[in-house]
């Protein structure tokens, strides 16, 4: 028996008449089926509601129904773990940890210290570089737009934890492509910014509360090529 059958057979044995249903295997259309929406709404308000959904489950349900049985698979913890390992005592992988990252800040718009990971320069054969800096004060970030040859991701959140995006209040101004199409984020956002796209002049026009920015730049070092030319950057001294 099809899916299909096998569902309209369970309205059926309920006592209720079985709608017009198209049964996939064989094709065609149905003018008369009503919508798998109403349908559901129906019947969900009676006892046979879930005897009901699992069918329609079966014929192809809706997405959230399907997302609660996905949700309730990935909530299993798995069976059959591995024993704890013991271990074993060593040095061999110490070059893989980063632990100096405080620097002083470039300017006094920003806060004390910067977090950064200079990629390569911190931890040879590194392949990316991130900043996290907190900002208190208007700043104009860039005066000029520029491009990348890798993809970069700019973080601009609120700085205060445990939620870093229910405390945002700033307002930051930034140019995108060649033709400087301006955008003004007010809220918590993530700007993707693909290789090879121009984009800035960027300005922190307000800042009611401390505003954390974090650009994420997938590179072994930060580097650009702006308008007055080529740029990298390579290090900065550590105060820790």
């Amino acid at each position: 028996m099809s899916k299909t059958k096998k569902y309209a057979s369970l309205i059926a044995e309920l006592g209720g008449e079985a709608p017009s249903v198209v049964d996939p295997e064989k094709g065609g259309q149905d003018q008369e089926a009503p919508s798998r929406r109403t349908f559901f709404r129906d019947v969900a308000a009676g006892a046979a509601g879930i005897a009901v959904a699992s069918a329609i489950a079966e014929l192809g349900s809706p997405a959230t129904a399907m997302a609660e049985q996905d949700k309730g698979s990935l909530m299993r913890s798995p069976e059959n773990l591995p024993p704890w390992p013991t271990g074993t005592i060593g040095n061999r992988y110490d070059h893989l940890f980063c632990t100096r990252m405080k620097e002083k800040p470039l300017t006094d718009k920003i806060l004390f210290p910067t977090i950064s990971f200079r990629g390569a320069s911190d931890m040879p054969d590194a392949g990316m570089n991130i900043g996290f800096r907190t900002y208190d004060k208007p700043f104009k970030m860039e005066m000029q737009s520029h491009h990348h040859d890798v993809d970069e991701y700019l973080f601009f959140l609120g700085a205060q934890l445990p939620d870093l995006t229910a405390n945002f209040d700033a307002e930051i101004e930034i140019f995108l492509g060649p033709e400087y199409e301006k955008h003004t984020i007010t809220k918590p956002t993530i700007l993707y910014i693909p290789r090879g796209f121009e984009h800035n002049p960027m300005d922190i026009k307000r800042v009611g509360k401390p505003l954390l920015f974090m650009p994420l730049n997938l590179a072994p070092y930060f580097s650009g090529v702006y308008q007055t030319g080529y740029m990298q950057f390579l290090k900065m001294q550590k105060v820790d």
